[in-house]
């Protein structure tokens, strides 16, 4: 590194601005900068912190003309208690001395046959699959393998789910499909990937169900991780639709599905909590009218000469809520094949109204319980609705650990799921019934670890450390 801060050309403020005034630790930071009045060589910049000490950052998006930069974004991470404080960029018409190449974000060897990247990012060790569209839990796209390297715990067992797939409209069973995620693989790209800093991009189309409104629609997912921070985030964009789901207009909201394995008897959380104290509607009696009709259709079905249906029935046992919540979906699956169109329809035309009445003319409409945190394997069907959040939280009380979510628009109302019967967790955005809520273009943040106060987690994720470029100051 060039410590001769006098043979640079150029020193560029870098302006950071704490809101509220919060502890900030090991926070990513991506600062914009514009170098088209000034002659800078892409190899020449440096950066100290407000300590005078040099600190490892990543150049991205960079627009060059020739060996100069014109736009471009640095990556950094700042622990920070001030409420203001400056960065100092250094930088040169000629490249900055050769140093030895900072070690940060690391790739291992995938273990799946679907797997993408597996990455070591100092603080969690983690595998993107690009999906199979084979139907099974254990061919969904996203991230299959999930371990915060303190705790050495995958959080996704046998990689039999993902966190980060996106379902409803697209999976009810109105539309006729399974969600996306078993029936869909995706193009995964990359953009940005570095020791601080990776990005990557992944593009699908949504299998056509029954739902003409639904049908060739597009969508793209772009995820963030960072080095050596419980901080990861994603964007979900969609191409636009109109429909309806549960006989209530949806337009341009999704269900994102974070899903979490760990065994029958065992739960990876053992309580949920929304910011500033939990506001929900218990049970879901919408599961129950489809385990009901579920039962009814085997009951009838003619298994002799539909060997898709005695396999769904070896499937799915004596319970059907002791397996995965998807094989409810697995029934009124187009490419499953189990039911025609025309059987899928039928059904349908009798469970939505009866659900739609179930849930919001009776008395449960009015029935809002209130809680710090929520025992949600306690509840009705191990699940819960929480109304209005966009700062959540689940958490497992014997070790401390947490997942916390901060999305940039408000959920109306969320499933919340922890069911010891199988082991699997869920943290979705919808409402009951499937009713998507959380608007396309939203981003969500996410961190896994033993917080001191989850709360002041999501803070950080919702008030990111400003930073902007001041004005050059010309050293020679």
């Amino acid at each position: 590194m060039n410590n001769n801060k006098q043979s640079f050309k150029y020193k560029f403020q870098i302006m950071l601005n704490n809101p509220d005034h919060l502890e900030r630790k090991q926070e990513p930071v991506i600062t914009k900068l514009n170098f088209t009045d000034d002659r800078v060589h892409k190899d020449s910049l440096v950066l100290y912190d407000d300590a005078d000490n040099a600190i490892p950052f990543q150049l991205i998006d960079a627009r060059v003309e020739g060996d100069y930069i014109q736009e471009a974004s640095i990556v950094y991470l700042v622990d920070m208690d001030k409420l203001v404080t400056s960065y100092w960029l250094y930088a040169d018409e000629q490249p900055a001395a050769v140093e030895e190449a900072f070690k940060g974000i690391k790739k291992l060897e995938v273990t799946q046959g679907d797997g993408f990247r597996r990455l070591d990012t100092g603080y969690y060790i983690l595998e993107l699959c690009s999906g199979t569209a084979d139907g099974t839990s254990y061919g969904k796209w996203g991230i299959r393998y999930f371990e915060a390297k303190a705790e050495g715990k995958n959080l996704i067992k046998d990689y039999s789910n993902a966190i980060g797939g996106f379902y409803g409209p697209f999976f009810t069973p109105k539309n006729g499909l399974i969600n996306p995620p078993e029936h869909t693989t995706v193009d995964c790209i990359v953009e940005e990937e570095g020791p601080l800093y990776c990005r990557y991009l992944f593009k699908g189309t949504v299998p056509d169900g029954l739902d003409e409104n639904l049908m060739g629609k597009k969508f793209t997912i772009t995820w963030e991780f960072f080095f050596n921070t419980p901080w990861f985030r994603r964007k979900y964009d969609v191409d636009d639709f109109s429909t309806t789901v549960d006989g209530i207009p949806v337009v341009n909201k999704i269900t994102v599905g974070d899903e979490f394995e760990s065994g029958k008897g065992d739960r990876v959380f053992t309580s949920f909590a929304s910011y500033g104290g939990t506001y929900y509607r218990e049970g879901d009696l919408y599961a129950n009218i489809l385990s009901k009709g579920v039962h009814e259709l085997l009951e009838h079905a003619d298994e002799q000469n539909n060997p898709n249906i005695k396999q769904y029935k070896d499937n799915i046992g004596e319970d059907i809520n002791k397996v995965s919540w998807d094989y409810f979906w697995r029934l009124f699956c187009v490419q499953e094949g189990i039911l025609s169109a025309e059987e899928i329809k039928h059904h349908i035309s009798a469970i939505i109204p009866e659900s739609h009445t179930q849930v919001h003319q009776s008395e449960r409409n009015e029935k809002v319980l209130c809680d710090r945190f929520v025992d949600v394997n306690s509840t009705p069907e191990q699940t819960i609705f929480p109304m209005s959040a966009n700062k959540t939280a689940e958490l497992n009380g014997e070790t401390g650990y947490a997942m916390v979510w901060y999305t940039s628009n408000v959920v109306a109302r969320y499933q919340i799921v922890q069911r010891n019967d199988s082991g699997w967790v869920n943290w979705g955005t919808n409402g009951e019934n499937e009713h998507p809520e959380l608007p396309t273009g939203s981003t969500i943040y996410s961190a896994y670890g033993q917080f001191d106060n989850w709360e002041l987690q999501a803070d950080t994720m919702e008030k990111n450390i400003d930073s902007k470029q001041g004005l050059a100051v010309i050293l020679k």
